[in-house]
């Protein structure tokens, strides 16, 4: 039966380790302390990581003692990805000890996450950090610390969790697909909400069509805003040509009322 060890983890530092291609450095994402978060529960723990950049773009995790650079556990990304960009980690199987995770990318990039983790009982003292303000003796300022015990303002908090939700939720869509012989419905599915456009197959160089509402009836059919409606439709194109269409040839057209696929030479 695997150990477990209810120690107390707090995040001692984090590092980004960058490829040496400048371009190629220029197109990364760096991971930074908002999209870390430590949990604590009476029967688990759990650290959260939100990826910076897309899961396909990271090989492995692995975590290691750093006393003796023995790698205590490692996985695949692919076996832990959760959605697009969210990792949960189950801490309790580690001991306690300076520990060390490191995100490992296909470009040669790290995320490099230190962790402490304490001995059962122990309770680590956080150092008071006092703003760099003036007193204001009439009224005293509302301090906010993070998970970390490190002060941040909180409109900074409230933004920083937004801009990780907006994240979440657009790594998280897909597309999925529905066959009833020559015609279907293409289901484009965005958390809780689902949107279905009828599909059919096409002739000649057409493969196929996709029925999407007009702009004049878009609002009121999907109840996504105009502004939302270009990035959704091109996305649904985008993932049925790559799901679907089966031919390096193939290409897509949008029109008003219509994808449509077609094989050969764009005109």
């Amino acid at each position: 039966m695997e150990s477990s060890y209810f120690g107390v983890v707090e995040l001692t530092s984090l590092e980004n380790i960058f490829p040496t291609n400048k371009e190629l450095k220029k197109e990364i994402n760096l991971m930074e302390e908002s999209g870390i978060k430590l949990v604590h529960y009476s029967d688990c723990q759990q650290l959260i990581i939100w990826l910076p950049n897309d899961w396909r773009g990271y090989v492995d995790m692995e975590v290691k003692d750093l006393l003796s650079g023995e790698t205590i556990w490692r996985k695949e990304i692919s076996e832990i990805i959760s959605g697009s960009i969210k990792i949960i980690l189950d801490t309790l199987p580690f001991p306690p000890g300076d520990l060390s995770i490191i995100i490992s990318g296909n470009d040669s990039i790290q995320h490099v996450i230190n962790i402490k983790k304490y001995e059962e009982g122990v309770i680590p003292e956080i150092p008071e950090i006092l703003p760099e303000i003036k007193p204001d003796y009439d009224k005293p300022p509302i301090i906010y610390r993070d998970g970390f015990g490190n002060i941040i303002p909180d409109q900074d908090l409230i933004m920083r969790g937004k801009v990780l939700n907006d994240l979440d939720r657009k790594f998280s869509r897909k597309v999925k697909y529905e066959d009833e012989g020559r015609s279907g419905t293409v289901i484009f599915i965005d958390g809780d909400k689902t949107l279905r456009f009828y599909s059919e197959m096409g002739g000649g160089n057409c493969i196929s069509y996709i029925n999407i509402p007009p702009k004049e009836h878009w609002i009121k059919e999907t109840g996504y805003s105009l502004e939302e409606r270009d990035e959704i439709i091109k996305f649904v194109a985008e993932s049925a040509l790559r799901d679907q269409a089966g031919s390096s040839g193939a290409y897509f057209e949008i029109e008003d009322k219509w994808i449509t696929f077609f094989y050969g030479t764009k005109r």
